[in-house]
């Protein structure tokens, strides 16, 4: 004779996967808290303080660092993926760069002069010493 026995279901594993699922975020805001450069933490806050925070209360501390740092990093940079360190100013139009602006002006200036250099030669005549 078999005995079947049912398991009745009692709701285990999705709170078992919701306590992995925390812990998870938890370690990460740890781990990205250490790591962080000291000089660019979100608002401003000192590293060790997101440190602690991100361990006493876990999960929502952890959250909010997580948001916060995301927040913080994602200013300024240009979509493409993650990147450490400044953003390097893209190229810049050649019309918004003084520089090359400058070297135009100075190119018509020198063509201007030799085109009445040629002028004032033409009327008069060539110069013989």
């Amino acid at each position: 004779m078999t005995v079947i026995r049912s398991i009745a279901y009692d709701g285990t594993v999705p709170r078992l996967i919701a306590v992995i699922l925390l812990v998870a975020i938890v370690v990460y805001a740890f781990i990205v808290a250490l790591q962080m450069d000291p000089r660019r933490t979100p608002a401003g806050i000192n590293k060790w303080v997101w440190v602690i925070f991100t361990i006493l209360p876990p999960v929502v501390g952890s959250i909010i660092f997580l948001v916060a740092n995301y927040v913080m990093n994602s200013k300024g940079r240009p979509p493409g993926g993650p990147r450490r360190g400044p953003v390097a100013p893209g190229p810049m139009a050649p019309d918004d760069d003084p520089d090359f602006l400058r070297s135009l002006e100075d190119e018509l200036r020198r063509a201007q002069y030799d085109k009445r250099l040629r002028e004032h030669e033409d009327e008069n005549g060539p110069e013989s010493s």
